[in-house]
């Protein structure tokens, strides 16, 4: 809890490093804006962009890579224009767009089923590179259309609306994309990247195959750790020195700073645990489910009750449904992504990791999560959208939590982080707080601290008694 403290209210310090980012960011803002507008006409890769879906996947992917080659690898406007890094972008586009396939596959077909396919021994499943005269060409030696039965090939992924034939030949364009902007590297660079190519992608396919062989639901915290270490901080560190050799940066002068990069992405991975908790918990390590199983009882119960209907839920109704039925287990959710933030990470990153936690958990400005205003009331019981009511439906959820290990005023803050979803209820929130109180809980949401939010829960709660 000490961490909390950290946070400082200071607008001069804001405005200092606000100014020097500002200046720093001058001309490669523009630059990346510039290039992501030539990526997103490029009819070849859209393709494969052409689902709605992959749009949120895509703006992440082309910010964190700005971010990355700007502020770690302090890449100029003019070396931003030259666009070094897409091979990276692509890689990191399929990897996601792969991690959803062999999912939906894992549940179409059976946990069993597929630890049969794996366990063949004549099957080689990594991704590998060979010479095929002057072209390196990273292929792999199984077509998974004679791996998996017709019907699994033949069924509809829900989220894309394409049967996994189709979905795994848009794979097969992606892989096509990489080999194509792999060789017109020179060819050391070429052998380096091929070689930190293979090694991502198979190591994200051993957290598939670990899932698929070893999950035990019983796992520990420092099994839990662990996994986050493999899933997250191996993978990042592999892909951050794949971007090192596209952009002709020497890896060992950035090392130290890969860690800090990766705590980041290990924070967006929670709210990922957290809207995807009643898909993992019977099948991968889950941040959300540990907490739920482990110190809030009542939580994991309805959890596992409610599992088929939360499966059918998406966006802010998703969110918020959690959030309201999982009070303990999300605010120590919270406290983790906030211990990151305080301790992990610069000023910069700590901006980053607010941006994306509003917009992708609590969907400000984000047309995906929320298309249309957002009403509390669409999950409530009652049809009353009553600013009071809505309120006193969020209080008496949050207030009936028993566990030791949330204090009173943990609660009181929780309110204010339920009701940042509602429209309605966030627009009274700020038309009853000062510019400066504003400022800080939108700008530096994680980092507020616990005790200055419940006293903004209180203020917003007498206003309605």
């Amino acid at each position: 809890m000490q961490h909390y403290n950290v946070f400082s209210f200071s607008l001069r310090a804001e405005t200092l490093n606000f100014l020097q980012f500002t200046r720093r960011m001058l001309f490669a803002f523009p630059a990346g804006i510039f290039i992501r507008g030539r990526v997103r006409k490029n009819k070849r890769l859209n393709y494969i962009l052409q689902f709605k879906e992959l749009l949120q996947v895509r703006n992440n992917i082309e910010k964190g890579s700005f971010a990355y080659d700007t502020m770690l690898f302090k890449q100029s406007a003019l070396q931003v224009f030259k666009n070094k890094s897409h091979l990276a972008n692509l890689v990191c586009l399929a990897i996601l767009f792969g991690d959803e396939f062999i999912d939906g596959i894992a549940q179409q077909h059976g946990k069993q089923n597929i630890q049969h396919i794996l366990n063949t021994r004549n099957a080689d499943f990594n991704l590998r590179s060979r010479q095929n005269g002057n072209r390196c060409e990273l292929y792999y030696e199984f077509d998974i259309c004679r791996v998996l039965p017709e019907n699994v090939l033949n069924s509809v992924n829900t989220k894309y609306d394409i049967s996994y034939k189709t979905f795994y030949g848009h794979l097969l364009f992606l892989l096509g994309e990489i080999n194509a902007h792999l060789n017109k590297l020179s060819d050391k660079k070429q052998a380096e990247a091929a070689e930190l190519i293979c090694r991502v992608c198979n190591r994200c396919f051993d957290t598939y195959k670990a899932d698929i062989h070893s999950f035990n639901s019983n796992y520990t915290l420092q099994n839990l750790l662990q996994y986050q270490k493999t899933k997250d901080d191996d993978i990042i560190q592999v892909l951050l020195t794949l971007r090192a050799v596209l952009l002709d940066k020497k890896q060992l002068q950035y090392q130290k700073q890969f860690a800090s990069w990766s705590s980041m992405v290990r924070s967006m991975q929670l709210y990922d645990d957290m809207q995807d908790a009643a898909a993992d918990c019977d099948f991968q390590m889950n941040a959300l489910c540990y907490f739920a199983k482990n110190y809030c009882i009542i939580e994991w119960q309805w959890l596992q009750l409610n599992k088929p209907n939360i499966q059918k839920l998406s966006g802010l109704a998703l969110h918020s449904t959690i959030s309201l039925n999982m009070p303990a287990s999300c605010i120590l959710c919270y406290q983790y992504a906030t211990n990151i933030a305080h301790t992990k990470l610069s000023w910069v990153q700590r901006k980053i990791q607010n941006y994306l936690w509003r917009k992708n958990w609590l969907g400000f400005n984000n047309v995906l999560l929320k298309p249309n205003a957002f009403c509390i009331s669409e999950v409530m019981t009652k049809n009353d959208n009553s600013i009071p009511l809505k309120l006193h439906f969020i209080y008496k959820k949050v207030m009936q939590i028993d566990t030791g290990i949330v204090s009173e005023e943990m609660k009181l803050a929780f309110i204010i982080d339920i009701a940042l979803f509602d429209d309605e209820l966030r627009q009274c929130l700020f038309d009853n707080i000062t510019l400066r109180e504003k400022y800080f809980l939108s700008c530096c949401y994680l980092e507020y601290p616990v005790k200055e939010k419940a006293a903004l829960a209180n203020k917003l709660l007498s206003l309605y008694k």
